[in-house]
């Protein structure tokens, strides 16, 4: 069968479902968007990837150009984190197999509240 674009479709049956999450990151990498995989996996795996007062005291925002936003919830919690960057870089780039974080930048946010 042939979509409306001329390519050929694939049917598959409904017994061998495709997960979601999969076929949007899927699609997001071929569209040339880096990191997709990884800002994902660091969102929905914080607290599996990271040890230590950053699994606690921050929150993921976005990885954007190697640059990780995580959200805390005082100027405190910013300027300890701050000098704590370099392990959580570290644990974060050997979780997931690459060197795609290579700073991070604490955002303070009073509405953010530990989960």
């Amino acid at each position: 069968m042939e979509s409306l674009a001329g390519e050929r479709e694939l049917r598959r049956p409904s017994s061998d479902p495709i997960r979601a999450s999969s076929q949007v990151e899927g699609a997001l990498a071929r569209m040339g968007v880096p990191g997709v995989a990884a800002n994902l996996r660091i969102r929905r795996d914080w607290r599996k990837l990271v040890s230590g007062p950053w699994r606690e005291r921050a929150r993921p925002l976005v990885l954007e150009e190697g640059c990780l936003v995580v959200e805390v919830a005082s100027p405190m919690d910013a300027t300890l984190r701050r000098y704590g960057g370099a392990g959580l870089i570290n644990q974060l780039n050997e979780a997931l197999g690459s060197q795609m974080i290579l700073r991070v930048r604490a955002q303070v946010s009073g509405a953010w509240h530990k989960q």
